[in-house]
């Protein structure tokens, strides 16, 4: 999930949908503004995302990751 400047949501909810990791992402009330699912193999994978793109968009404030523990 992700805390976007307001102003700015619609167009960072389209940049987060077309990185390649991700698999979906839509704008939330509450909290966070955004949920965003991706998937990994490796939890490695998963922090480099976070740290190398997720984080670097423009107009992302803040970021927390949870992880399923089970995808059945």
């Amino acid at each position: 999930m992700a805390k976007v400047e307001s102003t700015k949501s619609r167009s960072i909810l389209e940049e987060i949908r077309s990185l390649d990791e991700v698999e979906e992402a839509y704008l939330i009330y509450g909290a966070y503004d955004l949920l965003i699912k991706c998937v990994f193999k490796t939890p490695e994978k998963l922090s480099s995302f976070v740290v190398n793109e997720l984080r670097k968009v423009d107009g992302i404030k803040d970021t927390i990751t949870n992880v399923c523990a089970s995808c059945d």
